[in-house]
């Protein structure tokens, strides 16, 4: 209509106006004769190519049908690749525990879309639910991989944005939507007598390569979990503090997500100062990182373990975040530890007092105290 002709990679597309023009309307060589929608579609072609440039060279790296489908979808002003930032995310993230998950939950995210480009734009409340809909069926993806987008499209939030300075790119949130929440407490949390008994297991005394085999490694790990209160495979790799008495982390899952960086300090219970002491790091507290060279393979070489551990006892698929589970589960269940203060022992946060917490030093006695009284209950010690 105005002399230019939409052409990439040798290959044409249309979208519709859904302006109808009658036979009157138009004139025998096929001209418009109706000034006002001549001047809709002039309007309606100035919008495209303004946001076709916005793209910027992100262009070449889209096909036809993506870029007509990006010119179908609401205006998003910050020009931003959600699916492409979010893969550099995981990759400047390798080793952040559950990386694996974030990646399967961005291809799945691709795979809702039919395209491998999102732009930040698309990514709405509204959409999530709509993806939560189509993973309908798969209970724990709907709460993995809707949370997973949620984490992502944040971080992206946070590195583009820059409130201080006044520069917004990516204007609107996920607030109004929440991942659905699977429950796996039951699925994940051992009876008294399931932790007794593993606790009791005698020791294989196998060795790989002279190496101490996985199985006798992964008890020795749940051991330590489930007295460190609940300390994932994560932190255990990556704590450097530890003064004899007590041991001080930063919780590797949340510490970037938290004022507070996610600070635990754990004392270590007499019923697994011997076990401490055995795997005892230099410059770490623990000495995994001598014989893995990530998180992510000590986790992965422990719960192959915990799955032979699991036959033994009776415990389909065990894994070690079992230990942080029943820790809680018995705490509240078992041991009478107010539900308050088995929140504090998982190092969560209330989001309703996350403005008075500001104000609070935070005292690690209660937590201490509560898994003495856990042991207590647990062991007789």
């Amino acid at each position: 209509m105005d002399g230019f002709h939409p052409v990439h990679a040798r290959k044409e597309s249309e979208i519709h106006c859904l302006h109808d023009v009658r036979g009157k309307e138009i004139t025998a060589s096929g001209k418009i004769k109706n000034q006002q929608i001549i001047d809709r579609c002039e309007e309606l072609t100035r919008i495209y190519r303004e946001k076709i440039s916005g793209l910027f060279l992100e262009v070449n790296r889209m096909d036809i049908d993506s870029i007509v489908q990006y010119m179908k979808t609401p205006t998003d002003k910050s020009g931003i690749d959600f699916a492409e930032f979010a893969r550099g995310w995981c990759v400047r993230n390798k080793e952040l525990k559950g990386i694996r998950n974030y990646m399967s939950a961005l291809n799945s995210f691709c795979t809702f879309f039919g395209r491998d480009s999102i732009m930040c734009g698309e990514v709405t409340a509204r959409k999530m639910k709509e993806y939560e809909e189509w993973l309908s069926g798969k209970p724990r993806a709907q709460s993995l991989y809707t949370s997973a987008i949620v984490r992502l499209f944040n971080e992206a939030r946070d590195y583009y944005n820059d409130e201080d300075n006044g520069i917004i790119r990516i204007t609107h949130s996920l607030n109004k939507y929440k991942p659905k929440q699977q429950n796996v407490a039951e699925k994940r949390a051992l009876s008294v007598e399931q932790i007794r008994e593993i606790f009791s297991l005698p020791y294989s005394g196998k060795l790989v390569r002279g190496i101490q085999c996985r199985r006798d490694l992964a008890l020795d790990c749940f051991k330590l979990s489930f007295c460190l209160l609940g300390m994932n495979s994560a932190d255990m790799y990556n704590a450097t503090e530890y003064d004899g008495e007590y041991i001080t982390y930063f919780r590797t899952k949340t510490k970037d997500r938290r004022n507070d960086k996610a600070k635990m300090v754990v004392r270590v219970h007499p019923v697994i100062k011997e076990l401490v002491e055995k795997y005892m790091g230099n410059g770490r507290v623990f000495n995994f990182y001598k014989r893995f060279s990530s998180m992510s393979d000590l986790n992965r070489s422990i719960n192959i373990g915990l799955k032979e551990i699991g036959k033994e006892i009776g415990v389909e698929n065990l894994q070690l975040y079992s230990a942080r589970h029943s820790m809680a589960t018995i705490a509240a269940n078992d041991a009478g530890i107010d539900r308050w203060t088995v929140n504090l022992m998982l190092n969560h946060t209330d989001q309703s007092m996350r403005v008075t917490e500001l104000y609070i030093k935070r005292d690690f006695t209660p937590i201490n105290e509560a898994n003495d009284r856990l042991m207590k209950f647990i062991f007789g010690l």
